[in-house]
């Protein structure tokens, strides 16, 4: 029993591999072709897809939160700064802040409370 829990588990390390590496390989295709060679590795094909599709689905859904927290950080920071310094934080310094990477959105998040307009211009020029 062990030998064939190795075998599967290398023959699903093969079969990653082969889908990480080549473009050209759909996943329908390694069931097709595992279908037709043996029912036994065929399921063991199709469970490895579903694990594969299940793993793009939560890593899409992770992106997506992660997506989402960078998203609110830029408002939360375009309001406040908003507040604190009225008409000085223009639309176009506000469209900067919609634009700017995730360490930097992070470090005005930091220093909501500190930062001057002037700083907030050097960091986002």
């Amino acid at each position: 029993m062990q030998d064939k829990e190795k075998a599967d588990e290398v023959f699903e390390m093969c079969i990653k591999y082969l889908l990480n590496v080549r473009d050209d390989i759909e996943i329908e295709e390694l069931e097709r072709t595992a279908k037709e060679e043996s029912v036994e590795r065929g399921e063991l094909i199709m469970s490895i897809a579903e694990k594969l599709r299940e793993e793009g689905i939560e890593k899409g859904i992770e992106k997506g939160i992660e997506k989402g927290k960078i998203e609110g950080k830029k408002e939360v920071a375009i309001n406040v700064l908003s507040r604190r310094f009225g008409n000085e934080l223009t639309e176009e310094l506000k469209e900067k802040i919609r634009h700017a990477d995730d360490e930097t959105i992070n470090y005005i998040g930091d220093n909501l409370l500190e930062i001057t307009i002037e700083e907030l211009k050097e960091i986002l020029n």
